[in-house]
This record gives C-alpha cells, structure tokens and sequence, in this order.
C-alpha cells in the first residue's frame, strides 16, 4: 500500500466532513452550565437524578405530570411500547430502589416502569436486569417497560433469556442522528412545552442538558475516528506510512513558501532585501520613499494564506495612513483590510474562497507579482 493508497483506505471515507461536522457540533453544544464542571456531567447518578427530576410530578419545574406523559408518548409512538397511561394517574418517581436507577411505580394500579440508566456506558452487572424484574415482581408490581438507556447506542441491554422480561426491554439512545433518540424524541418536546407555557427556568434548564448529551456524544463519536485510524495504523507498515505523512505535512507550508519564492526569483523590486523569517514567513523589505519604509510580508498557513503591508518604526496611525494612500494609488485598496501588522493592512486567502491549497498558492502568487509591478509603477509618482 503507498501512501496514496493508504490516503484513501475505505476507514478515512468521508472522515474530513466528518470531522468538520464534530467540530461544529462541539462549538454548537460545548459551552453549557454542564460542562462547565466536567465532574457531575461525567457521574451515571447526574443523568439519573436530571431525567428523574424532569418525569417527577412532585420536583420544583412548573409542569408537573407533563413532562411523564410526554415520556410516555415517546415509547408508545417511537419504539411501539405497550403502556396505557390510565395505568400511571397516581404514579411517584424513584431513585435508586431495589439499586434500580429510575423506578416509576403507580401504587393503585400496581405497574411500573423500569429505567437502566448506561448514559456513562457503565458496565452491566451480572442478572442486573432480571433482578430488578423480579424485585418489582415481589413488590407488587407488573413491568410495563425497561428501558434500556445508552449514550448512543452502541451496546444494547444484555438477553436475560426469560422472554417475559426480553420482550419488555426497549433500548434507548440519548443522542443519535435519527429521531427515536431521547433528546429529539423527548427532552426537544419538553422544551417546547416549557417555552410554550413561559416556564424559562424549565426550558433553559432542558436546553442545556440536550446540549450537553450532545457534547458527550461528540466525544464518542470523536473516539470512534481514533479507534478506526487506530486499526488502520496497528499495521506496521500503515504506522510508518501515517509517520511519512504527518511528517510531510509538518513541512508543507516551508515546501509552499519553497515554491512561492522559485517563482518570485529575484522579481520582487522595488523591495531590494528578501528575508525568511520563519519558515513559512516571508519578508519583502528595503523599499524607502519619502523618508517612509514599506515592507510585505507573506505567510502561508494550513488552510490559509496571509498579505500584510505595513511601515516600521512610525506610530500605527501613521502607517495606515501611508498604507492606505500608497494602496489608493495602486488601485488595491478594497483589497486590504484594516488592522494589520503595526497599524497595516492585510489580505487573506482562504480555503473556504479556492477548492484548495494549490490554487490558494497559485492565487497567492499570482497577487504578489502583481502587486510588485503595481508597486514599481507607483514609486515616486
């Protein structure tokens, strides 16, 4: 496998759009009052005690049993659960009964609904789900339902191998791209529910939360593109063609200034001195008129490259001043952008305005000479 090969290994399809569309989504739903302290939104107890604070009628939110029937309606409509909501008129919410996370009981009816929560991808104990059947069985209680609660659905709840008890198992995913996912299926309708009734304590509340399950999500499914590149790169071959190509990458943007200055040669007056700052920074300097000083610098950069223009060793103000005339006279001025170096002015190139890095460098060459003849036209004039 060359390098091109091991580019394009059926593992790293799509991964750029993929990756792209993580990272938005982690922007979109990293800041919350959650993540702000990492320690309780990581905790199996934190996601317990939130969901059954939400279903509890008797908890300080404004819509009392509202939020329960929405839950319900969830199940019944988005995973086909058998659950006649008659059943559940006197119901309370339990934590942590019979070590049974969430247990939803209705005393006169005598049916109940167990929640396994696994958000936190906690590991299952042995019989765990057969046990707590039979707890409520010896309470009392028919099961109407146990859901099974994951993150996002990579694992599903154990087969317990008694099909009264299998066929009562529903297994649900916090966050997912489909809608039967509890945040779409029902934290989202909460929210309407709380911003329709003018609830904001409610709303805000849910909102974050639905923001934080998303950011955990994230987190996995950033943890699955490693998992695949690890697989890929446990061949010993692939890890030192992964090495070649992260090495090469390191050296892309001194190779792009490599060749940006092959073309330039030596047609860069009326700038008499030509100095490699950094590798993949560029200065054009030892150009004077008037008594003023002008330099160009050219950076080049990931996804992107930089003009700045701009006059050492006067006042800021002083320097856009004389940038701005001198551009003017070029007819380049809309071209730049205020705020440069040293009170210069700028241009960018960016991915997001060329198909890709090769015609950035071709553009940004393309700019450069010109901008030298331009610039030898004007000198003096």
């Amino acid at each position: 496998m060359d390098i091109k090969d091991f580019i394009s290994h059926k593992k790293f399809e799509n991964i750029d759009e993929e990756i792209q569309r993580i990272e938005r989504e982690r922007q979109n739903n990293g800041f919350n009052l959650f993540t702000i302290s990492s320690y309780n939104s990581y905790l199996e107890n934190f996601h317990s005690d939130v969901i059954a604070l939400l279903l509890s009628p008797k908890e300080r939110h404004l819509q009392k049993e509202k939020f329960f029937k929405l839950f319900l309606s969830f199940l019944i409509e988005k995973y086909g659960a058998i659950i006649d909501e008659n059943n559940y008129q006197n119901y309370e919410v339990l934590r942590e009964k019979g070590r049974i996370d969430i247990w939803i009981k209705d005393e006169i009816s005598r049916k109940c609904i167990i929640i396994e929560n696994k958000i936190n991808d906690a590991v299952d104990m042995p019989n765990q789900i057969e046990r707590y059947y039979d707890y409520a069985l010896e309470k009392g209680y028919l099961v109407d339902s146990i859901v099974y609660l994951t993150l996002n659905g990579k694992k599903n709840a154990p087969k317990v191998g008694r099909e009264e008890i299998d066929s009562r198992v529903i297994d649900v995913t916090a966050f997912s791209q489909d809608e039967k996912n509890l945040c779409y299926g029902w934290l989202s309708n909460c929210y309407k529910e709380a911003k329709m009734k003018k609830d904001d304590d409610s709303s805000t509340f849910i909102y974050q939360y639905m923001k934080l399950i998303k950011h955990l999500s994230l987190i996995v499914m950033d943890n699955k593109l490693k998992k695949d590149f690890y697989e890929v790169v446990s061949d010993e071959q692939n890890r030192k063609k992964a090495q070649i190509l992260a090495s090469l990458l390191n050296e892309l943007q001194p190779y792009r200034m490599d060749l940006f200055m092959e073309k330039i040669g030596d047609d860069y007056a009326p700038f008499s001195k030509i100095y490699r700052y950094r590798p993949h920074h560029q200065l054009f300097e030892g150009y004077e008129e008037r008594g003023i000083v002008y330099k160009l610098d050219v950076h080049f950069y990931e996804d992107k490259s930089c003009l700045d223009f701009w006059c050492p060793n006067i006042e800021e103000d002083e320097c856009t001043q004389h940038i701005s005339n001198k551009l003017s006279k070029m007819q380049l001025l809309e071209e730049f952008t205020l705020g440069g170096f040293g009170g210069g002015m700028y241009k960018w190139f960016t991915i997001e305005d060329y198909h890709n890095i090769r015609e950035i460098d071709e553009a940004v060459y393309i700019f450069v000479h010109n901008f030298f003849v331009k610039l030898r036209e004007t000198h003096n004039s």
